[in-house]
């Protein structure tokens, strides 16, 4: 009986043991289905550990910290279980609950190939039919792989109306900052989009919320849950989630999340509150973009079909205070200012200021500093080169309105330049040559744009001096000889420009060395392309291979 009892407990523990490791083996195996690891490379500093249905991931943030993301993946979840920073001993979690949430905004493209095509500016969008949609997503697996320094984590299941895509979350190695992307693919022709963005909880994640005002002064709001949503106006373009633990900064891409409009506002590009835009499930923080823009041109963003379109944001943790974390996002956006490097200046062209004729030939009091230049110069930028007199003013004659209104403008950017700051007369003409394009002379000129064949082209006024006036194409090209000016093609291939300079790249006057070549401009906007204004990249290759040595200035 004993013997029998001994064989009967060897047995069952045998049988135990067989059943242990079968569902330790099915356990792993549903690991490995859920979380794909395959293509991480560890010596890049990021680790992974999944236990169940929660990634639990871990990356280098400088400074002998790491980051910590604890996803979850269990249908009805939040995503962000957790979100901390410290070192490997110990990690102070500073949001927690949190789910990444996007409404994407579809409306109808005009692709007039008159107009430019996909390189279109001249399209109002929102005078359209046009929806937005929350963006569903369906979590059911994920992936963690190595780019270089970068982790990023992928994770399929996102939807809204014709689109469909992937939740792509990127560490970069060696700071403690992650960008969110749901990367959306379309299949539909003629498409526009835009998209708001931010992390949202359904229970309470912060204490305060923080924001820079445009006078630069930080506000700080203790949250109320139920608050509504608040459209906020900032400078920096970023909005702050404070908990227990630290900061988390939430900003929108820099540069690449403005589309092109006629005129820069401040259309308050940041949210903060309970149920944004009707559709956000929570409480969050977050982008967003206005749809009806300047209320004149308004184009969005190109969505062409099958493009994976990048609607993201950025996140940088702090373990400190919001001014801490702001000053942190400003290191990586210069603090919305040009870096100065030596030995050169910063220029920028194709300012439609209207000072002149707005305030000096107005009769109004002229401040001693225009607002303008406190502007450019807080902007980092040293040199600006104006196009006045597109629309107001007397281009064409009469002539003593004209030269009245030259004098006036050159005498202006006289004054208003200094040690440090240069303000350079120019015009936008758009005469003799075709399409839109700027003018530039290294000294004050005078000049009208229109000649009678029974005046000279050139003469002498008693009060202004030397006086041109310009009757074709071929006189316009004698004037830029004559005083060492140069001319180049505004907004190339959109806008007044479409199909320019292609239309005259045989012409004596692009050819020869006045027609310095084009100026760069962000336009169209898409937001599946890793550079801004590919339209001027492809110029660029053209007029290379047409064999002329041009070049591209930088403009608005």
């Amino acid at each position: 009986m004993i013997l029998f009892q001994q064989y009967l407990r060897i047995y069952l523990l045998k049988g135990f043991s067989t059943f242990f490791l079968i569902f330790a083996f099915a356990l792993s195996l549903r690991a490995q289905q859920l979380v794909d690891v395959s293509q991480l490379v560890k010596r890049n500093g990021a680790k992974v550990r999944v236990e169940g249905e929660l990634v639990d991931i871990t990356w280098l943030t400088g400074r002998n910290g790491n980051g910590r993301l604890v996803l979850d993946l269990n249908k009805g979840m939040p995503l962000f279980k957790s979100i901390g920073l410290g070192s490997k001993a110990e990690f102070k979690e500073i949001a927690a609950g949190l789910d990444p949430a996007f409404i994407l905004t579809v409306g109808k493209r005009t692709l007039d190939p008159k107009s430019g095509g996909w390189d279109v500016f001249f399209d109002r969008v929102p005078q359209k039919p046009y929806k937005s949609h929350l963006v569903n997503f369906h979590k059911r697996s994920a992936s963690v792989s190595s780019s270089g320094a970068h982790t990023v984590i992928r994770i399929p299941g996102m939807q809204a109306a014709s689109f469909r895509g992937e939740l792509e979350i990127t560490l970069y190695n060696g700071s403690p900052l992650f960008n969110v992307a749901a990367v959306m693919v379309t299949e539909a022709d003629s498409t526009a989009i835009l998209y708001d963005a931010g992390l949202v909880s359904k229970t309470q994640a912060w204490q305060n919320i923080s924001w820079s005002d445009v006078k630069d002064v930080l506000q700080t709001t203790k949250v109320v849950h139920e608050t509504d949503a608040v459209n906020q106006e900032v400078k920096y373009r970023t909005i702050i989630g404070q908990g227990r633990g630290g900061s988390l900064a939430l900003f929108l891409p820099p540069h690449q999340y403005f589309y092109p409009l006629d005129e820069a506002f401040n259309l308050k590009f940041t949210w903060w509150g309970q149920g944004y835009g009707g559709l956000m499930p929570g409480y969050g923080i977050g982008i967003r973009q206005d749809p009806i823009g300047g209320r004149r041109y308004v184009p969005w963003f190109n969505a062409p079909p099958n493009t994976r379109q990048r609607l993201n944001f950025f996140c940088l943790l702090d373990l400190g205070s919001p001014a801490k974390a702001l000053e942190e996002v400003k290191r990586f956006t210069h603090g919305d200012s040009y870096v100065p490097l030596h030995g050169y200046k910063t220029m920028a062209s194709h300012f439609h200021n209207e000072f002149t004729m707005d305030v000096v030939l107005k009769g109004v009091p002229v401040p001693e500093k225009p607002e303008f230049k406190t502007v450019f110069e807080k902007a980092g930028v040293n040199i600006v080169h104006l196009g006045e007199f597109h629309g107001p003013g007397h281009p064409k004659g009469p002539d003593e309105e004209r030269l009245k209104e030259l004098h006036a403008l050159h005498e202006q950017c006289a004054q208003l330049s200094d040690g440090y700051f240069l303000l350079l007369p120019g015009e936008e003409p758009n005469n003799f040559y075709g399409g839109h394009w700027l003018s530039f002379f290294p000294r004050p000129v005078n000049w009208i744009m229109s000649r009678k064949p029974d005046m000279p082209f050139v003469s002498d006024h008693p009060k202004y001096g030397k006086v041109y006036r310009i009757g074709d194409k071929e006189e316009m090209l004698r004037l830029l000889e004559l005083e060492n000016g140069l001319a180049w093609t505004a907004h190339a291939r959109t806008k007044a420009s479409t199909g320019y300079p292609d239309a005259y790249k045989g012409e004596p006057f692009f050819q020869s060395e006045t027609f310095m070549g084009a100026a760069w401009k962000a336009i169209p906007a898409d937001l599946s392309l890793p550079t801004l204004s590919k339209r001027v990249l492809n110029l660029m290759d053209d007029m290379a291979n047409w064999g002329l040595r041009k070049h591209v200035i930088a403009e608005k």
